[in-house]
């Protein structure tokens, strides 16, 4: 794949990303517009793709040194794991609910950045 072309899905991903974000923040503060973070909204979405982006650049970018090395996948899982202890920190004191929406679209990330390294991957390996 060229160059262009991976740097322009990776920031349509970003923006469909921050975009959905947004989407269902919105629709929260409708339903419950008391929410802690309502009067720091800009900062949420920053806080949001700012932590979307070290997940999923995390992975997508040690995935290659994870290789078929079991210590290696055992040092990014982790990570990966303290990171999500990490952000999910703010969240523990207001409830389980809190806690999984903000740790369970960090491991869709994880997993979208697998599937995009992945493809991206066997994408090079084809043209070679």
């Amino acid at each position: 794949m060229k160059k262009s072309i991976e740097i322009f899905v990776h920031l349509s991903f970003w923006v469909l990303f921050i975009l959905f974000a947004v989407l269902l923040s919105k629709i929260y503060l409708e339903v419950k517009p008391d929410a802690p973070f309502a009067q720091h909204f800009a900062y949420v979405i920053f806080m949001e793709a700012a932590m979307g982006v070290i997940f999923f650049y995390t992975t997508f970018f040690v995935l290659p040194w994870v290789g078929k090395k079991t210590t290696n996948a055992a040092i990014l899982g982790g990570i990966l794991l303290a990171l999500l202890i990490l952000f999910a920190i703010p969240a523990m004191g207001l409830g389980i609910w809190q806690v999984l929406s903000s740790v369970v679209p960090h491991l869709m990330l994880v997993l979208l950045a697998f599937v995009f390294r992945k493809y991206a991957d066997s994408l090079r390996a084809e043209q070679h």
